[in-house]
């Protein structure tokens, strides 16, 4: 399916002109060695754009071949080692190796095509190397720093030296040579698994590029190199058989696809990219706006209202038109997750489905995150990346979310199923070690929570503010927490350790050992004398209010469930508590301004 779905993504990529066509390549190459019709070369041209650290020029050339520590030549394009059998390594018989095998392909790919370029082509290749005639032609110090780079043949016709692969007769030969299937015993005709047509299978597959943490020569999403990982005799990649145009189609569109930076997501160490059937590119920026934000890159930037409106109408199942953009609910819509693993990359998950149908499972995910949060935090949308990042230690350099959760997590998001055990156990660690309830935090376990639970007391405090009409018993003992240490902070100001730092992780674990020292503590903090008499009125009120709800029933201990509504409990009263102060300091300084 994923195999399928890229060749049908590679069609669209061709007509848009954004990926090569079959039995080419875009390649990098900086230099053109153009020769005469003799194959004598008369002059090195710089290509492209030469002003930053590497020089950068991209032509459709003929694909590239598998290439580990054996010698494998390149048609027209390729180092200076086989095009000019010129040593970099102090191997001068490997050197004279390689360009003997690169005129060999050559001479082979070209034989019997007639017309001036291609005898200027095989001319070049009888001769001995060029090398020094280049060297000379580019000067020393170009010449050393060229010598990790590309170089393609241009013929001089006279009057302007072209690419030699441009050339009509040329390239017929290339791809009658490239299509060619050999009549041995290795070329069994099989069934694709792509068409289901019969086909010589390619044994291996090109290189996939650009997954982060992955060899960055290339790694392998097809392949087979171990006795058992093979059977009934096949070899390497006739385990999965395809013939050698799907093998290129479905890599070139993968390539292209991760080529695209702006379109390109990091979801813990995996790999994300996405794209839509019809080729449309906004359809992917929108996407990564859902799971990043305003973190996110992506080729369009749409402002985070546009994101909303956008949103909300496909999960309606309605189409969205805004300044020249046209989103369809009904759009068949790809997300692949790549993980790397030495020379091979794993599937972390592909999910098809239409763009409305992710739509309404992340809007979905948006109202289960959503909570009240503190007037300086204007946060609408809790991107993917920083819902994760609640996971490790902020301040640690080297933690790393971890890839099998952070999976988990976006495929339980574009699903819209349970959000997965790891995701609230590694939550509840980072509470543990910090000892407070961040409003992330908070909007964690309040949408783990609303997919999981079955207690119908517990659901009813699952909400975006607080519910003071609750009795749920570990709600209404976070609740209380919080006001305890209010009580302590308005006792003693200026106080650096609360007792949150001293008792909040045992106080939701084991709360009849702890709420008596608590009880104890707040009753000498309220005979003492405080600034603010109304104050000290409106803590004991509502301490009373909870103290009634509680009675003498306070448990033993608290499941991971019940730990997760103490702490939302303790959440939304501190959040009430700065709501009012922040609203009483708005009064003041209105009333002074009235004044």
């Amino acid at each position: 399916m994923i195999i399928s779905d890229l060749c049908d993504e590679y069609s669209v990529l061709v007509s848009q002109n954004k990926a090569p066509a079959y039995g080419h390549d875009n390649i990098n190459v900086p230099y053109g060695l153009v020769i005469n019709d003799d194959g004598t070369l008369v002059a090195v041209r710089p290509l492209g754009d030469f002003s930053g650290k590497k020089p950068i020029h991209i032509i459709s050339a003929p694909t590239r071949f598998p290439r580990s520590s054996g010698i494998v030549a390149n048609f027209l394009c390729d180092t200076v080692t086989y095009m000019l059998g010129y040593d970099t390594k102090g191997k001068p018989e490997r050197a004279a190796q390689a360009f003997q095998a690169c005129a060999e392909l050559h001479l082979c790919v070209l034989d019997g095509v007639e017309g001036p370029v291609a005898s200027a082509i095989c001319a070049f290749f009888t001769q001995a190397p060029q090398w020094e005639t280049a060297q000379y032609l580019m000067g020393d110090e170009a010449w050393k720093s060229s010598l990790t780079m590309n170089f393609a043949l241009y013929y001089d016709n006279g009057t302007q030296a072209t690419f030699v692969g441009d050339f009509p007769n040329v390239q017929e030969a290339w791809n009658t040579y490239y299509d060619q299937e050999k009549n041995d015993n290795e070329s069994t005709l099989v069934s694709s698994l792509v068409s289901g047509k019969q086909v010589v299978p390619e044994k291996i597959h090109p290189k996939i590029k650009g997954v982060a943490g992955a060899q960055s020569a290339g790694a392998s999403l097809i392949s087979f190199n171990a006795p058992a990982f093979c059977s009934h005799g096949a070899e390497q990649n006739e385990n999965a058989p395809m013939s050698k145009r799907e093998a290129y189609e479905y890599t070139t569109a993968l390539n292209t696809l991760l080529a695209d930076r702006d379109r390109v997501q990091r979801i813990g160490d995996d790999t994300v990219i996405s794209w839509a059937h019809c080729g449309n590119g906004v359809y992917p920026d929108l996407f990564s706006q859902w799971q990043n934000g305003s973190m996110g890159q992506s080729a369009v930037k749409l402002d985070e209202k546009t994101v909303k409106d956008a949103t909300h109408a496909l999960a309606q199942g309605r189409p969205y038109d805004y300044e020249g953009i046209h989103l369809s609910p009904d759009e068949k819509f790809h997300i692949l997750a790549l993980s790397p693993n030495a020379a091979r990359l794993s599937v972390r998950f592909y999910l098809t489905n239409t763009f409305g149908a992710f739509a309404c499972n992340i809007e979905r995910h948006y109202q289960d995150v959503a909570i009240r949060r503190p007037n300086y935090d204007t946060t609408t949308f809790l991107p993917t990346w920083r819902l994760l990042n609640q996971t490790i230690r902020a301040q640690s350099k080297n933690a790393k979310v971890s890839a099998e959760m952070a999976g988990a997590v976006m495929k339980a998001i574009l699903n819209d199923t349970a959000y997965p055990v790891t995701l609230i156990n590694a939550v509840e660690r980072r509470i543990t070690a910090e000892r407070d309830v961040s409003p992330d935090k908070a909007a964690i376990i309040k949408a783990y929570y609303l997919r999981k639970t079955t207690n119908e007391q517990f659901k009813e405090v699952l909400q975006m503010g607080i519910n003071e009409e609750s009795d749920y018993l570990p709600y209404v003992l976070g609740r209380m927490f919080s006001i305890y240490e209010q009580i302590q902070l308005a006792a003693i100001p200026g106080i650096n350790t609360t007792i949150k730092d001293k008792y909040f992780t045992s106080a939701s674990t084991t709360p009849a050992r702890i709420f008596p020292i608590l009880g104890d503590l707040a009753a000498k903090h309220m005979r003492k004398t405080w600034q603010s008499k109304g104050l000290k009125i409106k803590l004991d009120k509502t301490l009373g209010a909870l103290t009634k709800k509680v009675g003498d029933r306070y448990p033993s201990r608290l499941s991971l469930e019940e730990r997760g509504a103490f702490q939302l409990g303790y959440y939304f009263e501190n959040q009430k508590r700065f709501e009012k102060t922040n609203k009483n300091t708005e009064d003041a300084e209105q009333g002074e301004n009235n004044d």
